[in-house]
């Protein structure tokens, strides 16, 4: 009986032991999920716009970025099998699609006010492992920090011919005036809970 005992409390003590690590591997599998869904979003949109910045223009990117990027996104979801999407700085909308939701508004609560402070949008990364909805494993958004190609369209100084065809798809515009180095919103991605 006493050997019963031992072996069941072995089980119980491996079982809860090896529970942790499961966990720990599942949130690193998760994570990277996240990460590589992320980077391969961010590798092909801009791959993809720079080609045909380079070929029509601004105003080709402006409908580039109204055509192209969901389709890109949604390939990269299906691939990947995460949700994933681009939100903008709260009043600094082009797109009615993006404006940020509950979780997405507070990480970028938190990274408009880090980069007030001094530090980088490239550097801003939120991952949540805690308090998430069924069948959520894990949410991470990214800092999407302005650079000198954006100024084309979000900059101070949009061309006339570049504003009329940002107005002809996004009427309710007010994604310009930003400056290299601004925090233009954030990239996130929700990975869903293995059954």
């Amino acid at each position: 009986m006493l050997r019963m005992v031992l072996i069941l409390f072995a089980l119980t003590l491996g079982s809860a032991l090896a529970a942790p690590v499961a966990s720990d591997a599942s949130e690193a599998d998760a994570l990277a999920q996240a990460r590589t869904a992320a980077q391969e979003f961010s590798t092909r949109l801009r791959s993809a716009l720079q080609v045909r910045m380079q070929a029509d223009g601004p105003i080709g990117a402006i409908d580039f970025c109204h055509d192209e990027a969901p389709r890109i996104a949604a390939a990269v979801m299906a691939e990947r099998g995460v949700r994933l999407g681009r939100v903008a700085v709260p009043g600094r909308e082009r797109n009615s699609a993006n404006v940020a939701q509950d979780w997405q508004a507070a990480a970028l609560a938190t990274f408009v006010h880090n980069v007030e402070a001094g530090a980088a949008p490239s550097t801003q990364l939120m991952v949540q492992r805690e308090n998430l909805p069924a069948g959520v494993a894990l949410r991470m958004a990214r800092g999407i920090e302005v650079e000198a190609p954006c100024l084309a369209c979000h900059g101070r100084s949009v061309a006339a011919p570049v504003a009329a065809a940002i107005a002809r798809h996004y009427p309710a515009d007010a994604a310009t005036g930003f400056d290299i180095g601004d925090l233009r919103g954030a990239l996130w991605v929700e990975v869903p809970a293995q059954p």
